[in-house]
């Protein structure tokens, strides 16, 4: 009898090396999805630091001298400095998240590995153009040039700043946690669904052919061979 287990599954062998030497249309679509991910990571880094720079308390300084041009906090105790920083985690989580959520929606889980890339890149992203923008935005542009010519008793207040440079690290935390979550969870209800003894053959994904049983092959139906010898045989009662 020949044994068929060994062989390859119709359409050829799910070989990754030889999949991976024809890249098609789904590659180029999933390498646009996550350059359009980076991007609207951007955005959302951009419009996250204008927010922030709404929000964010700002800390109060008195112009002391002018040669050189200084400065002092009026309250050197203030929770301003904190409060920004506190403000930044909130808005990179929200804004991570949003970037990971919609990045699973609409990409990843069609494109897997390449829009994850995408959301970790493009959360970096926005996780420095926050703190850039909202750094600018609330005046750093021109601070030292109205510091230098106000009067010594004058009272500024400074742009925003990150105090806490690991607060960046809340933009990809989130954003890869919703996303991966999301997918996770998606993976271990399809497997719940599954019947215990189907299980999917390598490449099924990628030439979209339904799963084999897993049960063994000297464990399948077999024609019954006692019948089929007895049918054979002609009845020893008939004789010529």
């Amino acid at each position: 009898m020949t044994d068929n287990t060994m062989l390859p599954p119709p359409g050829g062998p799910a070989s990754p090396r030889t999949a991976g030497m024809r890249p098609g249309p789904q590659t180029g679509r999933a390498l646009l999805a996550a350059v359009l991910i980076v991007l609207g990571s951007a955005v959302i880094g951009l419009a996250a630091g204008i927010i922030w720079s709404n929000v964010a308390p700002r800390v109060q300084y008195q112009v002391y001298t002018l040669h050189p041009p200084t400065a002092y906090a009026t309250n050197p105790e203030t929770s301003a400095f904190i409060g920004a920083d506190g403000w930044y985690c909130v808005i990179a989580l929200v804004g991570g998240a949003l970037i990971g959520l919609l990045a699973y929606l609409f990409a990843v889980r069609r494109y897997g590995p390449y829009a994850m890339t995408g959301v970790a890149i493009g959360s970096v992203a926005a996780a420095f153009i926050t703190e850039w923008v909202g750094h600018q935005a609330s005046g750093a542009v021109g601070f030292n040039a109205v510091l230098a010519t106000s009067k010594p008793g004058a009272f500024l207040y400074a742009p925003i700043s990150l105090g806490s440079h690991g607060a960046l690290a809340f933009w990809p935390l989130a954003a890869g946690g919703v996303a991966g979550g999301i997918g996770l969870v998606s993976m271990l209800r399809e497997r719940s669904q599954t019947p215990y003894n189907w299980v999917p053959m390598p490449g099924v994904d990628s030439f979209g052919m339904q799963p084999y049983s897993a049960e063994p092959p000297h464990l399948a139906e077999r024609p019954n061979m006692a019948e089929s010898d007895s049918a054979d045989r002609p009845d020893s009662a008939e004789r010529p």
